[in-house]
């Protein structure tokens, strides 16, 4: 395997875990903007999240679709502390 193939292979990867942490954040954004929107965003995010590493292997980005993966499982436990917190807070 050449330099620039396992350069292109990382590149690959982060790409996917970015477009995944990028779906959170336009959470956050639209939190921020409009609470009634967050529950319909959760449900399409939720699809995305677990869409697009299907997407990505099937079209032979192994790198990618580990990627996005490892985005899911990141937002999951994002998603996870995040509601946590707020249970926790509703109770105090």
């Amino acid at each position: 395997m050449s330099q620039g193939q396992n350069d292109g292979s990382l590149k690959q990867l982060w790409l996917g875990i970015g477009i995944a942490l990028g779906i959170y954040l336009l959470g956050i954004i639209l939190l921020v903007a409009s609470s009634s929107l967050i529950l319909p965003y959760m449900l399409l995010a939720g699809v995305a999240l677990i869409v697009f590493p299907i997407v990505a292997f099937s079209m032979g980005k192994k790198r990618l679709g580990q990627g996005a993966l490892i985005g899911l499982g990141l937002n999951i436990l994002l998603f996870s502390a995040c509601a946590g917190i707020l249970i926790s807070n509703l109770g105090g």
